[in-house]
């Protein structure tokens, strides 16, 4: 495993420490959670590794530690092994693994979860405050894994389709479940584009998204649901990044020349 990977993944288990420490007193639950998952995680990350004769990571209990924060407490393990099952299987480790995919498997998961599981509240999340999520924030900008460009194009969005279809709803948007969600899926840097411009295109696709869904429905669920499309478009929006960067340096090359 290279260094710097597992710098990010040593980061992205620090910064998810404070929400699970706060979400601990309310949901006991959560600890039960996080070891059933990581457990699954680590098993499907061990096949596909001896399957393709690589070497495993620490991903697996970032991923783990999203999910047990992120599930209604009280929900059947046999409905949790499912979901992350399909979301890990299908949504990374088929792809060959992080870096490879191109949507967020734990977003995945929760997906699957809202649509298949509709007795359960998939799409409400914890009540978690700013406070338990600002050293996350912190600890993903230092380490490079929440680039700025994303974030601010999902500022962007989220304030500007809110300032259109429902200015008060900015106040009810601004919660450390919504924080959380953008950083760890939204934001996500492997699947949040590879371009400059194209993941301020994306992050202002995601936040505008969001904010949408949000109007309609918990937030949690808008998160993950318009975190998806947008991953979807992500490529998309790479490639139109590249065309007009050539376009640009083609139209500056050209006035170079005639002086």
């Amino acid at each position: 495993m290279r260094p710097g990977l597992l710098r990010d993944d040593l980061a992205a288990i620090l910064a998810l420490l404070p929400p699970l420490a706060w979400l601990w007193p309310q949901d006991h639950w959560v600890a039960s959670r996080l070891l059933f998952c990581a457990v699954l995680i680590f098993g499907w990350q061990a096949l596909f590794a001896q399957v393709r004769r690589q070497g495993m990571g620490l991903h697996g209990a970032v991923a783990a530690m999203l999910v047990a924060l992120f599930a209604p407490m009280g929900v059947p393990f046999w409905q949790l092994a499912l979901g992350v099952s399909f979301g890990m299987v299908l949504g990374e480790a088929i792809f060959g693994g992080r870096g490879r995919n191109f949507v967020q498997p734990v977003a995945l998961t929760f997906a699957f979860m809202a649509f298949s599981f509709a007795d359960q509240p998939w799409r409400q999340g914890p009540d978690l405050p700013l406070i338990a999520i600002l050293p996350a924030l912190a600890f993903l900008v230092i380490t490079g894994q929440a680039r700025l460009t994303v974030l601010a194009g999902l500022a962007a969005g989220l304030a500007g389709v809110s300032a259109l279809i429902a200015p008060e709803q900015m106040t009810m948007l601004i919660t450390g479940t919504l924080l959380l969600a953008l950083l760890f899926l939204t934001a996500d840097p492997a699947v949040s584009g590879a371009t400059s411009l194209g993941r301020l295109a994306y992050g202002v696709l995601a936040g505008g998204l969001t904010a949408l869904f949000a109007a309609s429905g918990p937030v949690f669920g808008a998160v993950v649901f318009a975190t998806l499309l947008a991953q979807i478009f992500a490529p998309l929006l790479d490639h139109i990044a590249i065309v007009i960067h050539s376009a640009w340096m083609h139209h500056r090359a050209r006035r170079l020349r005639n002086g």
